[in-house]
């Protein structure tokens, strides 16, 4: 496949042949979002039409469908793919992804704005939404627009955003986890992660050229560093599970946590977003040289670094990005051309294996392949390669392309 020629470059310390290998496994990912989405083909309707896989069990082919969140960053992971590579076919599932969302949001409640305008979590029938990955679904559908300058996707991010700020706050000002749409009951309990909901905002205002959105970021960035963030640049929480904090709290997937600071850096040029990313770069390449207890947080530390040299110019972030995903994320690849449901896809299930698997404690975490490990891993290939931000990043939202159709929607 053909590399865009405006995203051929690379580190001056990165041979050809190693930067083509990265490229590969990128691409790779992004086809597997391709490749595994659930399509129909009649008389074999199914209303999972346009979904994504969260996970799959490789020895018996248990598969769970997408959640809100996972189409998202399916759609991050394609548009990527196809920013690099120009290869039209990537655009066809953003299309039908985006199909699922709109399926989620909900439109026919104007009298109830506890509901109205709100993304639900898995599918048009529940009654909840985790407000993260609601947001990671509106962020979803405002690259489509970046793309394709279509207005009904900016509208339907906008009027998530409305949402939000009715819903999405807990009663101290940090966002909220679990709104219930059925009743009036929020979950408050505060988590690092939730601070991933900013770069939205950042990418709203960029939209809209309203900057209004911005003090949400601001709030969320401005909250993050009082809350989670120890003076030597570690990310702490109160709170443990298991794909995001070792068993001391430590957050070592920080779940778009940093660049939700390095958007507010950004966004207000004030040094202290800055300095808080850096102290957390140094903080990586003293204490993090093999892959953490989470299979996610290794790929996701490496995103925030390689957006981190990218702003700094320091290489020496880049240069253990590239090292670590090399020795410990590559591997975790699956290349098995003959099953199209798992070729690309990347290992390793953070949560409870029982829950979705065999019903065995002694399965391995490593007979998964997953939504989240992917997504991650092979934005991280792909950032080295040049498409760095927005996609998990501050970057990149004016960066030029032709003028892009989408392909229309087909179901035969």
């Amino acid at each position: 496949m053909p590399i865009s020629k405006a995203h051929q470059g690379h580190s001056s310390g990165t041979s050809v042949s190693s930067m083509d290998r990265f490229v590969k496994a990128g691409l790779r990912a992004a086809r597997w979002f391709a490749q595994s989405q659930v399509t129909v083909q009649g008389p074999y309707w199914d209303a999972n039409f346009g979904r994504f896989i969260y996970n799959r069990h490789l020895p018996s082919g248990a598969t769970v469908p997408a959640l809100s969140w996972t189409q998202g960053r399916g759609i991050f992971m394609l548009l990527a793919g196809w920013e690099l590579s120009r290869d039209a076919s990537l655009l066809v599932p953003v299309v039908r992804a985006a199909e699922y969302i709109k399926l989620l949001q909900i439109y026919d409640s104007p009298r109830d704005l506890r509901r109205q305008f709100a993304i639900r979590e898995n599918m048009p029938m529940h009654w909840w939404s985790h407000v993260r990955d609601a947001t990671e679904a509106a962020l979803g559908m405002l690259f489509v627009y970046r793309i394709s300058k279509d207005e009904q996707y900016l509208r339907r991010a906008v009027d998530f955003a409305q949402w939000f700020e009715r819903n999405g706050w807990d009663r101290n000002g940090w966002p909220a986890r679990t709104v219930w749409l059925d009743r009036h009951k929020t979950a408050h309990q505060s988590d690092s992660f939730q601070a991933g909901n900013g770069p939205f905002f950042y990418y709203l205002a960029k939209a809209t050229g309203q900057r209004q959105y911005l003090q949400s970021l601001k709030r969320i960035s401005d909250l993050t560093m009082k809350r989670y963030l120890r003076q030597d640049g570690a990310i702490v929480t109160g709170h443990i599970d298991l794909h995001h904090t070792t068993g001391q709290g430590v957050v070592t997937n920080d779940d778009g946590l940093m660049i939700c600071l390095l958007c507010a850096y950004s966004a207000f040029k004030d040094p202290k977003y800055l300095d808080a990313v850096q102290r957390y770069g140094q903080w990586v390449l003293a204490n993090i040289h093999e892959m953490p207890t989470a299979f996610s947080a290794l790929p996701c530390m490496c995103n925030s670094m390689i957006e981190l040299a990218a702003i700094t110019g320091e290489s020496r972030y880049r240069d253990w990005a590239q090292t670590m995903l090399r020795r410990h994320v590559l591997p975790l690849q699956v290349r098995n051309a003959r099953d199209p449901m798992s070729d690309g896809a990347f290992r390793g299930e953070d949560e409870p294996v029982a829950y979705y698997g065999p019903k065995s404690s002694a399965t391995p975490a490593t007979d998964f392949i997953t939504t989240r490990v992917t997504c991650y891993a092979g934005l991280a290939c792909l950032k080295l390669a040049g498409i760095v931000g927005p996609y998990y990043g501050p970057g990149g939202w004016d960066r030029p392309f032709p003028k892009t159709r989408l392909p229309a929607l087909a179901i035969d």
